[in-house]
């Protein structure tokens, strides 16, 4: 690994570093991450950046119930919390539950925010058990139907690769390790804004013997060329595709009764080399992890690539909002509670 610093002219300091893992499709990878030069904040950002190397330590030197003590004290207090006025993840799931509603599938919404949180616990211990035990200590949590597995095992050797579309969902990193079991994988992911967070999500894709290529901040010709060559080796690609993108490069499509742009990146590699894009919702049911796919699509049509994948997620969020992680992602949070109030 190679650091080097700077300091912009906003103010704060710039750190870069170059990370190599047997795990990164491209060998390294570099990460740069920037403090703002005001100080420490109470954020989602700042808390993640205490918790993920605080848990990836006790993982390390701690015993289990030692190491799981970090997340059962924060699952406790968000718990606890649910009655806090002004509690935003509170305010996210009744939003989603409105929208549900709307559309005749009927929550509850405190059991819907309960049940997020026990997901949120449950991914934290089987990161563990994967970190202590390796990939045979998870692989019977994860589960992908015979009859899913051949579907994407005919197409994948009909059309010579396939794109399996995927939202956040608390367990969609972990289930990579099944769908690599399963089939040739690469799985292409947006690594963390700092170095440490970085390096802890590196050494778990390690523990999970698969193939990952990062994007923050990536060259797109280089993430565009890495796809084309996995997608003519009979293998699958993994992509989270839920990400608001409303850049004048985002396509617009329809989601919780309104327009909202996404990134087409995947849609067109999907497009330009024919490939069939399959959606994939990885629902969290008991201590399982099971895969819901729906149906594949091969379209010349950009924008109807974009909308079939988003339509699926919708459906899949309005089935199951407790497993949708962007909950408490900020801009969704905010976009969902705007559309719910119209």
């Amino acid at each position: 690994m190679t650091k080097k610093n700077s300091a912009p002219e906003s103010g704060g300091m710039t750190q870069s570093a170059v990370l190599r893992s047997p795990s990164l499709y491209l060998g390294e990878v570099e990460v740069e991450e920037t403090s703002t030069g005001t100080g420490r904040r109470f954020s989602g950002t700042w808390f993640k950046g205490l918790i993920i190397p605080l848990f990836y330590w006790t993982a390390r030197y701690t015993p289990t119930l030692i190491a799981m003590l970090p997340i059962h004290f924060l699952i406790g207090l968000l718990r606890l919390l649910y009655i806090m006025p002004g509690n935003k993840l509170r305010e996210s799931v009744e939003a989603i539950c409105i929208l549900a509603a709307r559309q005749g599938y009927q929550h509850n919404s405190r059991r819907v925010y309960m049940q997020y949180l026990t997901n949120l616990s449950n991914v934290f211990k089987y990161y563990l058990l994967l970190y202590r035990g390796g990939v045979e200590a998870v692989q019977g949590l994860i589960e992908i139907t015979a009859a899913d597995a051949q579907k994407l095992d005919e197409l994948r050797n009909e059309y010579g690769g396939v794109i399996l579309n995927v939202p956040h969902n608390p367990g969609s990193a972990l289930a990579g390790l099944k769908i690599n079991m399963t089939w040739p994988t690469l799985i292409i992911s947006k690594n963390s804004s700092t170095i440490e967070r970085t390096k802890v999500q590196l050494a778990f894709f390690e523990r999970m013997n698969v193939q990952v290529l990062m994007v923050r901040g990536g060259n797109p010709f280089e993430l565009s060329r890495a796809m084309f060559s996995v997608l003519k080796k009979n293998k699958v690609v993994a992509t989270t595709l839920d990400k608001i993108d409303n850049s004048e490069n985002g396509i617009k499509a329809d989601i919780f009764n309104n327009k909202v742009g996404f990134s087409p990146w995947a849609a067109k590699i999907a497009v330009k080399m024919k490939v069939p894009q399959v959606p994939v919702y990885f629902a969290s049911e008991g201590k399982f992890i099971k895969a819901r796919m729906g149906e594949p699509l091969i379209t010349d049509d950009l924008e109807q690539a974009v909308q079939h994948y988003i339509s699926f997620f919708e459906k899949s969020i309005y089935e199951d909002p407790a497993g949708w992680s962007f909950l408490a992602e900020k801009e969704w949070r905010r976009t969902i509670c705007r559309f719910s109030k119209q």
